[in-house]
């Protein structure tokens, strides 16, 4: 039966296959479902939310350390305390001369240990003299001496802590951490070793370590004061909210009014909402320092919330121009371009954060979508590739199919619609699957593998039957069964499911278009040309409805009225025009008794969306 339907309707297939090449209508939103689809000609894509839903900034609230908060972030912070612990260091060598002096007095008779003194004597004026590795030589050969010399080991602690102290210098190089951590094990209540750790720990973005050496210099002596901001913005990068708030107010109790000080506030304000509270705490600190690249970036996620796109952009903006690797700034610069639907400047900003940390991996999806919404299919299809190493989500997956089957790659398609089918196999999931196996078999029918596309379209039909059964008001998926329906010769069954679909949406272009096929496979002229003209009612542009229409009025005998819409159709679409005007002339010959139709005009080729 299957066969003989064909051949009854393969003079429809020149019809049929026009209705899947791109129709101009514009297909708004569906009311039941918050998204928006795109019209494939005879089936239609749905995305899971809106084409053009808004993307999300980066974790807003999250402390951004060590880009620049006080002039070099971290390594500014650590700056500003240094002279505090090289306060702390004089001090500790001060006492250390006056606890040599006692101890010279019950030097051991011992050999060894009188050898031991001796070196520790000299290793002592060495440290006085500023003649640090001889200072730490000697104070090693004393321990070898003497492994019990405290006097010698708390030396040797002090000896390495002003070598680390010089090796790490202003902007606290990690090399020095070999001689402070060596430090602590000869002297356990070595308070500048562990600041000077936890400072270069803080510096290289080493958190969790950094915050719990500056927790034990502060244990030690807690005259530190100058640690307090850092400590805060540190269990405040970590979420602890409350202790971030402890030292603010230990801060201020010590009368601190850094740019560290007002920028962990604003940050506190931030996460507590108090957005006029935060932006003023910015505003704060970059009156102490204008070049604070922590405060703009939080300036501008401020702005974002207080509905301010254009000032928040300008604050990200000016952030790179002070850290041009500051990601999340770039990050969140084409989440408000893309927004804007400015994409082009999206996909800058997006190329950038990429760039400069290539496994972000939302930055990659966004920069797909932005791709996405220009057109460049080819390189979104790459962005999402790179996006789907570290993100597994269904709204991935479909974008990503959707785009694959504008490459026309639709095996690739299926594979990945079905991936977020099986992730959220929801209605529209099912109804998308249906779509790229439709358009499948439509490009199996392009290249002559009828079987291969008849098993498309079965598997078409499944999973938009599928859908509907889901959700009985997802017109698109009512859409495509239709469509499938009418590949599949199944007329009858096409007419029942596409008036379901105009009941769910009115003045439908796309499935009139397809009800007036599925009339005109049953040899329905009489609703076929009031169907067709319908189509061309709601859109006097529609190429394809008057395609249809003045091939309608041919078959029913109206040649007059085929020929006024071909020359309707001339002044829109020359190519086709030639392809109805070789009906109307006869070079398609129409066998009415045996309703055998002979298509002798060149094939077009076909556009499967």
């Amino acid at each position: 039966m299957f066969r003989v339907r064909r051949r009854l309707s393969l003079f429809l297939s020149i019809s049929a296959f026009l209705s899947t090449l791109p129709c101009p209508t514009n297909v708004k939103a569906q009311d039941l479902v918050a998204t928006e689809d795109v019209a494939g000609g005879s089936s239609v894509f749905v995305f899971r939310e809106s084409r053009k839903r808004p993307q999300a900034r980066s974790a807003g609230g999250r402390a951004i350390l060590g880009e620049g908060i006080g002039g070099g972030g971290a390594q500014g912070r650590s700056a500003r305390s240094n002279a505090q612990i090289a306060a702390a260091a004089q001090k500790r060598r001060l006492a250390a001369i006056a606890a040599r002096k006692r101890a010279v007095a019950i030097a051991a008779a011992n050999r060894k240990v009188k050898l031991s003194n001796t070196l520790t004597t000299k290793a002592e004026g060495f440290l006085d003299n500023n003649q640090t590795d001889t200072a730490i030589t000697n104070y090693r050969d004393a321990l070898v001496q003497n492994p019990k010399n405290s006097r010698a080991s708390e030396g040797l602690s002090n000896a390495l802590t002003a070598k680390g102290i010089e090796t790490a210098g202003e902007t606290n190089n990690q090399s020095a951490l070999v001689y402070f951590n060596e430090a602590v094990k000869f002297d356990k209540q070595n308070d500048v070793a562990y600041a000077k750790i936890g400072a270069i720990y803080d510096a290289i973005g080493q958190k969790d370590k950094a915050t719990v050496n500056y927790e034990k210099a502060l244990a030690i002596n807690p005259e530190y004061t100058m640690l307090y901001p850092p400590l805060g913005l540190l269990y405040l990068d970590a979420g602890e909210i409350a202790k971030a708030e402890t030292y603010l107010r230990k801060s201020d109790a010590a009368g601190l009014d850094t740019v560290e000080t007002r920028f962990l506030q604003g940050v506190l304000h931030f996460k507590n909402n108090q957005n006029p509270d935060a932006l003023a705490a910015f505003d704060r600190a970059l009156e102490l320092n204008s070049r604070s690249a922590e405060a703009l970036y939080y300036r501008g996620q401020t702005l974002d919330r207080m509905g301010q796109p254009d000032q928040a952009i300008a604050a990200y903006k000016q952030t790179l121009v002070i850290a041009p690797t500051f990601g999340p700034a770039s990050f969140d610069l084409g989440v408000n371009y893309y927004n804007k639907g400015d994409y082009q400047n999206a996909a800058v900003a997006y190329q950038n954060a990429v760039q400069i940390d290539p496994n972000n991996y939302q930055a990659h999806a966004n920069l797909a979508s932005t791709y996405r919404q220009m057109e460049r299919f080819p390189e979104a299809n790459a962005e999402y590739k790179l996006a789907s190493v570290g993100i597994k989500n269904p709204d991935l997956y479909s974008e990503w199919g959707y785009c694959l089957g504008k490459t026309n790659e639709w095996d690739k398609s299926v594979v990945r619609l079905k991936e977020a089918s099986d992730m959220s196999p929801s209605a529209v999931d099912n109804s998308n699957v249906g779509w790229a196996y439709y358009n499948s078999g439509n490009s199996q029918t392009a290249e002559k593998n009828d079987a291969a596309a008849r098993a498309d379209y079965e598997l078409a039909k499944s999973y938009s039957q599928k859908a509907t059964e889901q959700d009985p008001k997802l017109d698109a998926a009512y859409l495509n069964l239709g469509s499938t329906h009418n590949k599949l010769g199944e007329f009858q069954l096409a007419v029942s499911v596409l008036k379901t679909a105009l009941g769910l949406r009115s003045n439908w272009v796309i499935a009139t278009n397809q009800l007036g096929l599925g009339y005109r496979g049953m040899n329905d002229l009489v609703n076929a040309v009031a169907t067709f003209k319908q189509v061309v009612n709601l859109d006097g542009n529609n190429t394809f409805g008057l395609f249809n229409l003045g091939e309608s009025y041919y078959a029913s005998g109206n040649k007059k009225e085929a020929k006024k819409i071909n020359d309707k159709l001339k002044k829109l679409d020359p190519s086709l025009a030639a392809t109805l005007d070789s009906v109307i002339s006869g070079k398609v010959l129409i066998d009415a008794t045996k309703q055998k139709i002979e298509q002798k005009v060149p094939k077009v080729p076909r556009v499967p969306f």
